[in-house]
């Protein structure tokens, strides 16, 4: 058992080697394991934002050829369907008329000119036809506009007319196809979702910080990220945290991009994500090991080794804790021998004296 303390105003605990070791009790210098230590936070694995499109129609429509499948690799600018959308067959014929309205106008400026020329009409006439080409041609250029808006070219010629008020959906990225919501003959809102194109090599993961853990976090630290399901570990750099914290869950995102280049990771794979905490500024302090601070009545303490077997029990300012590490603002100094394991069954004895 330990022998009372030897100072009334030092608390030591005195035991055997063997003691000891029964107990479990380890030594490590305080600080030591600060840059090895870790914050492990849960999260997900996600497409890329970067290298993600959701495709859909600008207005209603019904699907009138499909060309790509789920899984097939496309190329941007490639067409995924068509899409016979009535707004569209009606603007194109709005700027056809428009079109034809401007030609008459045209001819008719041109032939009054030649006319006044001539002195065969008046002035008048002349400066009435050249009015109306103008406004032809502005009624021509807003049904151009018009169509352009919608996001279909001007109809121009018997091949065009055939392919009156069809909307081509088309990739607006490289990837593959990871969703597909058009089915042949059926009918699409503005709203809706026809295809989700996304390239499977460059992925997210997604992890959530609590607000307590943020001082401690490390940005440029390398994260390991564990996926449990595939036993596998990858690594990279927190890449964005996001601005805000969640109303409710009061944790903020981080993304860190991963390579994906053998195609085995999956959205949706929960991971495990082990992050780099700070060890220096003014957030650091000196960190220990969580299991290093205990509570003894009012007091945080930890274990100073004074000489093989005999410990100090020493009161600390304990600042911010994690699930790993306690950051101790006061009462100890860097490299300072202390308790990390086996602390628990230290703070029993002292709570039996």
């Amino acid at each position: 058992p330990p022998a009372p303390p030897s100072s009334p105003s030092l608390r030591l605990l005195r035991f055997e080697a063997a003691a000891l070791e029964r107990l479990g009790v380890k030594v490590a210098p305080a600080g030591s394991a600060a840059a090895e230590a870790r914050l492990a936070v849960p999260g997900s694995i996600e497409y890329s934002l970067e290298h993600y499109a959701e495709v859909g129609t600008l207005l209603p429509g019904r699907v009138a050829s499909v060309l790509v499948r789920v899984g097939d690799p496309v190329k941007k600018g490639q067409t995924l369907a068509t899409v016979t959308v009535p707004a569209i067959a009606e603007a194109q014929a709005d700027y056809l008329a428009a079109r034809a309205s401007n030609a008459v106008a045209r001819d008719q400026a041109a032939r009054e000119q030649k006319l006044l020329a001539d002195k065969l009409t008046t002035a008048r006439e002349a400066e009435v036809a050249v009015g109306d080409a103008a406004k032809s041609e502005a009624q021509m250029k807003a049904a151009a506009a018009r169509l352009e808006a919608l996001g279909v070219g001007l109809p121009g010629g018997e091949g065009a007319i055939r392919a009156r008020g069809s909307l081509a959906l088309t990739a607006p990225l490289d990837g593959v196809v990871v969703r597909r919501d058009a089915v042949l003959g059926g009918f699409l809102e503005p709203d809706d979702k026809a295809f989700v194109i996304a390239d499977p090599r460059r992925l997210w993961a997604t992890v959530e910080i609590y607000e307590s853990d943020l001082p401690f976090v490390e940005r440029d630290g390398e994260v390991e990220l564990v996926v449990e399901a595939l036993a596998r570990t990858e690594r990279g750099r927190i890449a964005l945290l996001e601005p805000h914290l969640g109303a409710e869950t009061r944790t903020l995102r981080a993304r860190i991009p991963i390579a994906n280049a053998d195609g085995a990771l999956r959205p949706g794979l929960f991971v495990r994500a082990r992050l780099p905490l700070k060890t220096s500024g003014p957030a650091a302090g000196l960190m220990v090991p969580a299991a290093a601070v205990q509570p003894v009545g009012d007091k945080d303490v930890v274990f100073v080794q004074r000489e093989p077997g005999v410990f100090e029990v020493r009161p600390v300012q304990a600042g911010r804790r994690t699930a790993q590490v306690v950051q101790v603002m006061g009462g100890l100094q860097a490299g300072e021998p202390i308790a990390v394991e086996g602390t628990f069954l230290l703070r029993g004895e002292v709570t039996r004296q």
